[in-house]
């Protein structure tokens, strides 16, 4: 196995991970979400740094949240862990404007697929760690940590972002891995058309702000996937999201059709946690065991 690059991250108390990059030889990080096919910066990072910038095409619609994208930024001295760069284009984020700080480090914006599904991806969030390989290497032979594993196929969509069945609840449903947040999240358009409850159903509990609030809603359901089983896990309910996204069967899970890059079920870092993965690129296969299993605790 040819080690390109091994990354130690910063897993905030939001569930948020924080991957270290170099740009303009300066140091920096960025949040790291596996589920978002494209890498951002936050436009007040894009004007410290005097990156240039250049409007998207006319009719490539690329929106983050409820906003669309309508600039890029190209940096040419950008790094991830001796990996170079040479020319990168970041989308700039049009909802968070302002950059942020950890530890006196600027955050300058969101590390998506695009810059590491060529690669074959570990990671280890109860390591804090990503190492980053050269991918078809070791075909088969990925699992260096323990002598058993578990395996699940991936699909990949346009952008090669990768998703997999996942059961909730004993129903299939089309999933993804987020970085981003703590907890794994499901529309509530799946929870009417296939569970048959939605926010106000009975057992979905809601949480609330100082202020008495209401900030979110959670089921608790079972996750099971090959080799994985994760009874009562607190599911949050979020809008579906978009009106173009449709449910459908797909293959052997339901997933949605009329848009992209979108999935019914992400898993959050509280089911991360449990997990240390391995991705192989060109074998299209996600390699897992349990944090219980690894060899090297």
């Amino acid at each position: 196995m040819h080690q390109l690059a091994s990354l130690d991250l910063r897993l905030l108390r939001g569930g948020q991970v924080l991957v270290p990059v170099t740009l303009q030889k300066s140091a920096a990080y960025m949040y790291l979400e596996i589920a978002n096919p494209f890498s951002s910066m936050f436009q007040q990072s894009v004007d410290r740094l005097a990156l240039p910038t250049t409007e998207i095409a006319k009719g490539l619609d690329i929106t983050f949240g409820s906003k669309r994208v309508r600039h890029y930024a190209t940096a040419t001295d950008f790094t991830l862990g001796g990996i170079q760069f040479p020319r990168q284009n970041f989308l700039i984020e049009p909802e968070l404007q302002k950059s942020a700080t950890h530890d006196s480090v600027e955050v300058i914006g969101l590390m998506g697929i695009d810059l590491l599904w060529a690669m074959d991806i570990e990671l280890d969030l109860v390591h804090s760690k990503l190492n980053l390989y050269e991918p078809g290497r070791c075909a088969g032979r990925v699992v260096y940590w323990a002598t058993q594993y578990n395996l699940v196929p991936l699909q990949r969509d346009a952008f090669g972002e990768f998703y997999f069945p996942m059961e909730l609840d004993g129903r299939k449903l089309e999933a993804t891995i987020s970085t981003a947040t703590s907890v794994t999240t499901l529309s509530t358009d799946v929870t009417k058309r296939v569970y048959g409850f939605d926010k106000g159903s009975p057992g979905v509990e809601s949480t609330t702000d100082g202020s008495g609030k209401e900030i979110a809603q959670y089921r608790a359901m079972r996750l099971t996937a090959a080799g994985l089983s994760v009874a009562d896990e607190n599911v949050m309910l979020i809008d579906p999201p978009s009106d173009t996204c449709r449910l459908a069967r797909k293959n052997d899970a339901i997933g949605y059709t009329g848009c992209l890059y979108r999935y019914p079920l992400k898993l959050g870092s509280d089911v991360l946690k449990k997990l240390h993965i391995y991705i192989a690129a060109k074998e299209n296969l996600m390699y897992f065991t349990g944090t219980g299993e690894d060899a090297s605790q």
